[in-house]
């Protein structure tokens, strides 16, 4: 194990290879094909932290209630309040499933976004950065900690989640919109929204776009949250071992840096190399169940006690090798004095097209004032004009 205050670059990383992916190595040598600067990594103490402490309080009163059933379901009345499953153990024989269910329901924030925004550099092979700036705000109905009503947000759709992105730049770009609903009836696909200022008008996509890169970028809906957004159900899960990673669950990074790149003619993606710690994580490796699907899997490297993904790698439905992401978090003091492993980042390489993506959020946690009524279609068509 390297020791803290240790730097891994390009002449020593082979010597700590077994604490990263596979995928993730060629960073030091030439940053991913040249879309980084070749990825030095400095190393922090580990500092332990889990799931906020009220929220494992809402979890504790589901421990050994429910179980999976033939068709991946949650059966036994959950509630949607908690983990479901609190206190698994490897050795459960529907581990991969219930781990995922209860990464699906951990704790997010009530609200977030507000004054702030997402940010993306992109860049193709060749080419000079690109920068990409969106307006987010997210809101969660379920596992409301501190925003009335709480813990559960009912709403005339039945709706977990949603998030809007409204793009502010490029000029192309601007005033387009997209708005994401995720439902808490499992069997209802998620339902996507689109503002096109060019029509004046929102259109609603079909389900199949939340695997679709959205524009910009090279993640999709299903891949946001650090690699995995999609519903549980949908998938099979197999927990391929554990072991122990850097992660970044400490960065000190917040503000991108793609506008001043631009103005210095291009170069590398930004990317924080900053406060990696050591990290105990399981592996998950993720299929759909639907053939049609563009990923023929996915490997997830999942931190057993905050549930973030460090790492995610996907496969195309030939079984080569596609993109990958990394992700950075930060541990952000809530209202009550817990503390929640919140994310700052994605970033991403789509290896068969040569694009790269740095995705940064920013914004509050929590405190927004959100309500059902801020992510109906029609906001889209409002924000847009």
């Amino acid at each position: 194990m390297p020791k803290p205050g240790e730097v891994i670059d390009k002449s020593n990383y082979k010597k700590y290879a077994h604490l990263f992916p596979e995928e993730f190595l060629p960073g030091f040598e030439d940053g991913m094909g040249g879309f980084w600067k070749p990825f030095v990594i400095k190393v922090i103490e580990t500092k332990p932290y889990g799931l906020p402490d009220a929220f494992v309080a809402l979890s504790e009163k589901n421990r050994g209630k429910f179980t999976i059933d033939k068709d991946g379901f949650i059966a036994g009345g959950f509630d949607y309040i908690g983990l479901p499953f609190p206190g698994l153990t490897k050795d459960d024989k529907d581990f991969g499933t219930k781990f995922m269910y209860n990464f699906n329901y951990r704790y997010m924030w009530d609200d977030a976004g507000g004054g702030g925004g997402a940010h993306d550099c992109e860049k193709r092979k060749g080419e000079p950065i690109a920068n990409v700036d969106f307006q987010g705000s997210m809101i969660s109905f379920i596992n409301r900690l501190f925003e009335t009503p709480k813990p559960k947000y009912d709403n005339p759709v039945g709706l977990q989640g949603a998030q809007t992105l409204i793009y502010t730049y490029p000029p192309g770009w601007k005033n387009m919109g997209m708005l994401q609903y995720t439902y808490l009836d499992p069997k209802r696909h998620n339902e996507i929204y689109l503002y096109l200022p060019t029509m004046r008008r929102v259109v609603r996509g079909d389900a199949g776009q939340s695997s679709t890169p959205i524009q910009g970028t090279t993640q999709s809906f299903d891949d946001f949250n650090g690699g995995f957004n999609g519903k549980v159900f949908e998938f099979t899960f197999k927990l391929l071992g554990e072991r122990k990673v850097l992660g970044s669950a400490d960065t000190p990074w917040r503000i991108p840096l793609c506008k001043r790149l631009q103005a210095e003619g291009g170069g590398a993606l930004p990317f924080s190399g900053d406060n990696f710690s050591v990290r105990d994580v399981y592996i998950i490796e993720v299929k759909s169940k639907d053939p049609k699907y563009p990923q023929s899997n996915k490997i997830l490297y999942i931190d057993k006690d905050t549930l973030s993904i460090y790492y995610a790698m996907a496969w195309d439905r030939a079984g080569k090798f596609w993109k990958t992401w990394f992700t950075f978090y930060a541990p952000e003091k809530l209202a009550n004095g817990d503390v929640l492993a919140r994310q700052y980042g994605q970033f991403g390489i789509d290896v068969q097209v040569g694009y790269a993506t740095s995705f940064v959020l920013e914004g509050n946690l929590n405190g927004n004032g959100f309500k059902y009524a801020d992510f109906m279609p029609s906001i889209l068509g409002k924000k847009g004009r």
